[in-house]
């Protein structure tokens, strides 16, 4: 392991293996990607497991599986915690030339192809009950139709929940084992109807990030698994060049412009 800054490293051994690949296929240049080491943090006043995990980018339940013997409703402020890895989220080798910029508070993603502006759309993340998580995520599955439930869509019981269909679906991390926050496009409800129109206003969405459903396609077709998604919002700033570029670029836009398409 060779250290770099702020918690970072690469893995000799891993790095050297990709050195010989590069050479073998004569390859002009090589790829070599840093790892993170799990950081601590203290609490400070006000937190909660919640707050600590959209402000550091790691959703939550990897927190507090990360800390069992913590006590998430009475923690104190100076307590010290464990922030796991962030390689946890990132299991996939990145796409070096290729970034997706998602902004909560404007509701808008950007995309970076070899650092030029690939596309520019207004989106609808998670709604207040279910908020898209801030973080560095990569693209992980691509299933071009997708089902999802939730508890809003249960009976007064508890029984009989409905699922929703959701098309152009890109997952980039998990929410709890085996469901999965995303990229889609229209989401089709129970009853028939598309989740908020199909259109993309405001956050409406159970924790994804919805596009139109054309353009949810063409991002679909462009980002392959290991696309890196940096998601910003108010609490989680941008940590990359282009993640700050996006900002600039979006200031100046008008984000409440959004032509309804089919």
């Amino acid at each position: 392991m060779k250290l770099v800054n702020g918690g970072r490293y690469i893995d000799e051994l891993q790095a050297i293996d990709k050195l010989q690949e590069a050479l073998n296929a004569s390859a002009p240049d090589v790829t070599l990607r840093l790892n993170y080491l799990p950081e601590p943090y203290s609490v400070v006043l006000q937190d909660t497991g919640f707050r600590i995990g959209r402000k550091e980018g790691i959703p939550y339940e990897l927190i507090r599986d990360a800390n069992p013997t913590v006590n998430w409703d009475a923690l104190i402020v100076g307590q010290e915690i464990q922030i796991p890895s962030r390689d946890a989220l990132l299991p996939a080798d990145p796409v070096p030339q290729k970034r997706i910029i998602v902004d909560l508070q404007s509701q808008w993603l950007i995309a970076f192809e070899n650092k030029d502006l690939r596309f520019s759309w207004g989106i609808s993340s998670g709604r207040e009950t279910a908020p898209t998580y801030p973080g560095i995520f990569q693209i992980l599955t691509h299933n071009p139709k997708s089902f999802g439930s939730s508890y809003a869509l249960c009976s007064d019981l508890g029984t009989n929940c409905n699922q929703w269909e959701m098309f152009w679906f890109m997952g980039i991390y998990e929410v709890v084992p085996g469901l999965m926050n995303g990229f889609h496009g229209a989401v089709r409800l129970p009853n028939g109807n598309l989740l908020g129109g199909g259109y993309t206003y405001e956050p409406t969405t159970f924790g994804c990030i919805m596009s139109l459903n054309s353009r949810a396609k063409e991002l679909y077709d462009w980002a392959e698994t290991g696309t890196v998604v940096e998601i910003v919002s108010e609490e989680f700033a941008p940590e990359s060049e282009l993640g700050r570029y996006a900002l600039e670029y979006i200031s100046t836009i008008d984000t409440n412009y959004r032509p309804i398409e089919a």
